[in-house]
């Protein structure tokens, strides 16, 4: 059975992550001093009223509950396609056996038939089983998508009632963001924030 384990993909948040609200300062020029003793701007700088972004593709590919998740998935297809393996070599046991009767004449022609039939069954059975697999498969990771994107929404709600941007803009390799200053990026703070968040969550 192919295998139906995605990294989760960005782009299935949503090109756009938006959170508004009422202030509408313009952003503080506040600079650090980095290591080499050159000025940086971090994210402590970007004011009320800012436009900030994430970059989904870290966001999701670092949140354990993405990696939690996608190890579930990852368990779950593995079982299903060892059932699957089994089932085919059985079937391919039996097709061998039917092959082995039918050129040693072991069997009456009405009787290779019946068998024959039988065999046609089992593989359309088999056929739909593998297909019922995918479906149950890719609904289990639709459904992972959309509990990793309602995390990411609410934490993003939660974390705004403090910091007061104007928007949250997810930015990935296949957004309509072109570029994005990074002084405005605020994935790092979020990331860490969202992981303990989680992480408490799951010691409850």
């Amino acid at each position: 059975m192919k295998r139906l384990i995605l990294l989760f993909i960005p782009c299935a948040i949503g090109v756009c992550l938006a959170i508004s609200c009422n202030s509408q300062k313009s952003p503080e020029a506040t600079e650090h001093t980095s290591g080499d003793g050159s000025q940086i701007t971090g994210v402590s700088a970007i004011g009320e009223g800012s436009i900030v972004y994430v970059e989904l593709d870290s966001l999701t590919a670092n949140y354990q509950m993405t990696k939690d998740l996608s190890a579930e998935l990852e368990a779950k297809m593995n079982k299903l396609e060892a059932d699957l393996t089994n089932r085919q070599k059985k079937f391919e046991s039996n097709v061998a056996d039917y092959q082995n009767k039918f050129n040693k004449g072991l069997e009456t022609r009405a009787r290779l038939a019946e068998i024959e039939q039988q065999l046609n069954v089992e593989n359309q059975n088999l056929m739909q089983l593998a297909e019922s697999y995918r479906m149950d498969m890719a609904e289990e990771q639709a459904v992972m998508q959309r509990k990793i994107l309602q995390a990411i929404m609410d934490y993003l709600k939660e974390y705004n009632r403090e910091k007061k941007y104007q928007y949250i803009l997810g930015n990935a390799f296949d957004a309509k963001i072109l570029y994005a200053d990074p002084s405005l990026d605020i994935t790092a703070p979020v990331l860490e924030g969202i992981n303990a968040k989680y992480i408490a969550e799951q010691k409850k």
